[in-house]
């Protein structure tokens, strides 16, 4: 009877296992991963926040719980990596904030973050948690040149462009458009293909445009836009204003020179067939390599034209000394040569005067009798 009742205590036990077994092995059952990160993705040279969810799907409380980060490459823990939780209750969860730096120069990448879990006596798991890194492409110009533009030129600009960004940009492709009728891009000269553009690069690109005959000396806005795919392949685009520089440079020439003799002076008419305004213009008029006398005038415009008027010499001829300004001030000098005629010029009304006498001597004398 005592053998019967071991054997049946024996035969118990032995079934009972498995689910001895079964029920300390789902004691505790806990685990970790990403709940998000703050912002996502994050950018290298970020500060970011790692928040973890921490959750107890077992059959008991997880007590003592301590939640340790592991900070890797490109990663900076800007707090303690430990963190107590205390209890996990059953069914329940936890969230836990971590503050990170990312490393500016950190390559896009799904980065795993080793996480240390320990609870109740000598228990530990570890996990590793997921976290995105994604640059972000961001252009800017730094420069834009090109040569001297003057109206009815065609001429290239260079714009230098750089990726400012934390990310690639794909796919790159820069367009240029002016604003303004007096300034287009010639043909395909408007348009330029980069391909990939890394982050900290720089790349120049040319655009061919005319400057209209009809534009004058000033700073003319164009527009450049760059078009590129991110790292994630969402289409971006940026635009920026730019100036073009028409400047062009004055010409005067010697139109008509003219004799007053009523009033002694000497009118010489200047007209400016440049392709921009000439300013400041001081003309000398030099007799006999002297200078003679001078005049001043404030400006003249493109196809304009002014009177100079000196004082008259006794010669036939000297030279105008012409001394101006054109756009930012630059300065041009030019000489001509001057001729006018010294035969004093009879009035009108003198004339009429004479012949009204001689016809009055020829009637009174009766001359006319003996010439006809």
């Amino acid at each position: 009877m005592k053998k019967m009742f071991l054997f049946t205590t024996l035969i118990l036990i032995i079934l009972g296992l498995p689910e001895v077994f079964s029920a300390a092995a789902v004691l505790y059952q806990l685990n970790v991963e990403t709940a998000f990160t703050d912002p996502y993705p994050v950018e290298p040279g970020q500060n970011l926040v790692l928040s973890l969810t921490l959750s107890n799907s077992g059959n008991a409380d997880a007590t003592g719980v301590i939640i340790e980060l592991e900070a890797i490459e490109p990663f900076t823990l800007l707090e303690s990596s430990k963190k107590t939780i205390g209890t996990v209750k059953v069914g329940s969860s936890r969230i836990i904030d971590y503050q990170l730096f990312v490393d500016g120069s950190a390559v896009s990448a799904l980065y795993e973050i080793p996480v240390r879990v320990k609870y109740g006596v000598g228990k530990e798991i570890i996990k590793r948690v997921q976290v995105r890194v994604q640059g972000k492409p961001k252009f800017e110009i730094l420069d834009v040149s090109s040569g001297i533009i003057s109206p009815g030129d065609q001429e290239e600009v260079i714009v230098t462009l750089q990726n400012v960004g934390t990310g690639k940009a794909k796919r790159t492709s820069v367009t240029f458009s002016s604003t303004s009728d007096y300034v287009k891009s010639v043909l395909s000269g408007g348009i330029a293909y980069l391909g990939d553009v890394n982050p900290g690069e720089e790349k120049e690109t040319i655009f061919t445009i005319l400057a209209s005959p009809d534009s004058e000396y000033g700073v003319y806005t164009g527009k450049v836009n760059v078009t590129y795919d991110d790292e994630s392949g969402d289409e971006l685009t940026e635009d920026f204003d730019v100036g073009i520089l028409i400047s062009g440079k004055p010409k005067l020439q010697v139109y008509k020179v003219e004799v007053d003799r009523e009033d002694s002076a000497l009118t010489v008419e200047i007209v400016n067939i440049g392709n921009a305004e000439a300013k400041a213009i001081a003309a000398k008029l030099i007799v006999n390599d002297k200078i003679f006398d001078v005049d001043y005038v404030t400006g003249i415009k493109i196809d304009r034209r002014s009177t100079l008027k000196f004082s008259l010499p006794s010669s036939a001829g000297g030279k105008l000394e012409l001394s101006y300004e054109g756009p930012d001030n630059k300065k041009y000098s030019q000489t001509e040569d001057l001729a006018w005629s010294v035969t004093p010029t009879i009035p009108g009304w003198l004339i009429l005067i004479i012949v009204v006498v001689i016809a009055y001597f020829v009637w009174k004398k009766k001359l006319w009798k003996r010439i006809f």
